[in-house]
């Protein structure tokens, strides 16, 4: 029997595993470690250093812009901005664990047991991190209904460098434009060479060719490689029965801006604490599930405030939402923006080790 069966070998089951050396882990994913990225693989370089993770990084970036159809609005950051090499974090990770790894299919839970194609694996705690299929905690019977979880759908490509024109390249890029995509988002991450171009539908449409399209054609560039995948805007249940969810199978992605590696990282790296101790301090199944169910939960009123403005500020006149990213953008405002966004995952806050 392992201590811990993790389901799911990217950003929330690699944070959950760090946590726990010199116990008896096994991390189970359906491809190998480090591929499949589905990522934009931007996020704040605090985090980056806080994990010690620097190799992995390809391009650091100083501010924000937001484009408009009649404006661009640039917000200097307080701290910088980063884009990253996601096979070389994931590998870096794994290799600071001590961990076993297996690539197969995971395929539900019964009782304590891990299925699989590949057999079935016994467990005392098991974590589901595979992302938004929750391929653990979608088919648990439970008595009450799990709570829904909203997904919105994005597409992305990779453009040389060379073929984009028009913007500035030490900043991370993010279009509000209905004639690019209505009620939607795009994006333009460079990062050393190539610059990571996409398109965020909120809702699930998956008609994004089109629009991802007229994406990179404002860049000057043509999609190729093109892929997708669903991300969550509503935070769900952090369990279900005897199984702890992190990262996206917990809908913990900040809706509008689609943020998710931040709080998959933050929220795994707590899940893999709480884990640890009961498995120090001989605390109960019940009792670590409690635990991080309440950690979650404290910070669900933050989730439901970008949740709400998602749905909001798609529904407001442009012209509106340029005025309120006008006043954000204003150094009056800027800084309480930042801090209190970098605030909801602040990884120094769960405390040492």
């Amino acid at each position: 029997m392992y201590d811990v069966i993790i389901a799911g070998a990217s950003f929330a089951g690699l944070a959950v595993a760090s946590q726990l050396n010199g116990y008896r882990v096994l991390l189970l994913d359906r491809k190998p470690l480090g591929t499949g990225q589905t990522s934009a693989c931007g996020t704040t370089f605090p985090l980056i250093e806080y994990w010690g993770l620097q190799d992995a990084v390809l391009q650091i970036h100083d501010r924000l812009i937001l484009h408009t159809p009649g404006a661009a609005f640039s917000f200097p950051s307080p701290y910088p901005w980063c884009t990253f090499d996601y096979e070389v974090l994931c590998n870096s990770m794994y290799d600071r664990t001590s961990v076993d790894f297996i690539e197969t299919t995971v395929k539900g839970v019964d009782g304590n047991r891990v299925m699989t194609s590949r057999g079935s694996y016994k467990g005392k705690f098991i974590i589901d991190a595979t992302g938004w299929r929750g391929a653990l905690s979608t088919g648990v019977k439970r008595e009450e209904p799990r709570a829904p979880m909203g997904l919105n759908f994005g597409m992305e490509c990779m453009l040389p460098t060379a073929q984009v024109s028009g913007i500035d390249r030490s900043a991370l890029h993010f279009w509000y434009d209905r004639e690019i995509l209505p009620g939607g988002v795009g994006w333009a991450f460079p990062r050393d060479g190539v610059v990571s171009v996409g398109v965020g539908s909120y809702g699930r449409s998956r008609a994004l060719h089109e629009p991802i399209s007229r994406m990179t054609g404002r860049l000057g560039g043509k999609p190729t490689g093109v892929h997708g995948t669903y991300f969550p805007y509503r935070l769900s249940d952090p369990i279900v029965e005897n199984v702890f969810t992190v990262g996206d199978a917990a809908g913990m992605c900040i809706a509008l801006t689609g943020e998710g590696i931040r709080p998959a990282m933050f929220f795994g790296e707590a899940c893999g604490r709480i884990i640890r101790r009961g498995l120090e301090n001989g605390l109960t199944l019940d009792e670590c599930l409690g635990e991080y169910s309440d950690f979650v939960r404290s910070r669900r009123k933050f989730f439901n405030v970008f949740t709400a403005a998602q749905v909001i500020l798609t529904r407001l006149p442009v012209r509106v939402v340029e005025w309120i990213a006008g006043t954000l953008s204003q150094e009056r405002w800027r800084p309480w923006l930042f801090e209190t966004y970098w605030g909801l995952t602040d990884p120094w806050e769960i405390g040492p080790a």
